[in-house]
């Protein structure tokens, strides 16, 4: 149990729902070279080839990432990271190519695996104040809320990014980070 209350959840194997059931395991792996193409479409796809958090701009395709992939080969997911700087991982982007079929919680628990063999004590992420599904999604997976980053987003929207809408997801305004953090 953490201060505050979080707790960690336990790990476990999750496998792809299809309709009419669970169809096998979701196979995450390291991005690869050959992979290079298609995670730049996914990105774009997701708007995320250029992140701003915390008063940088980063690209994620210049960090390692995990991908999920079906059996077919189809890519359902990918986490882009910061592996472990001073004891602490930092994940940048992470999408699902659908939500609730299993390809988010798999990257997730790759990337809690590499921060524990990497030594990490912390494992993060930020995300914006209207995500409320990616709010949901992580603190479902023992992520805490630790920081709110108040005004974040309209900075960045004024000077480092701005394609940034007003208003995000469920037309929420869009200004503020929030850090969400878990010992890995």
């Amino acid at each position: 149990m953490r201060a505050g209350g979080c707790t960690e959840g336990r790990l476990r194997a999750y496998h792809a729902f299809a309709a009419g059931g669970y169809v096998g395991a979701v196979k995450v792996r390291p991005r690869q070279a050959a992979d290079q193409a298609a995670a730049r479409e996914f990105l774009a796809r997701h708007g995320s080839l250029r992140v701003a958090r915390l008063g940088e701009l980063i690209h994620p395709l210049d960090h390692p990432a995990f991908v999920a992939v079906a059996a077919g080969g189809q890519l359902l997911g990918m986490l882009t990271y910061v592996p472990g700087q001073g004891g602490q991982c930092e994940i940048l982007t992470l999408h699902a190519h659908e939500q609730w079929h299993g390809a988010g919680t798999a990257l997730i628990e790759a990337v809690g695996q590499l921060a524990r063999r990497q030594g990490c004590t912390r494992l993060w992420v930020i995300t914006t104040n209207d995500n409320v599904d990616a709010l949901r999604f992580y603190q479902r997976r023992g992520f805490c809320l630790v920081r709110v980053h108040r005004g974040a987003v309209d900075r960045s929207r004024a000077t480092l990014k701005p394609e940034i809408p007003a208003a995000g997801a469920y037309q929420i305004p869009l200004r503020d980070e929030i850090e969400l953090e878990k010992q890995p």
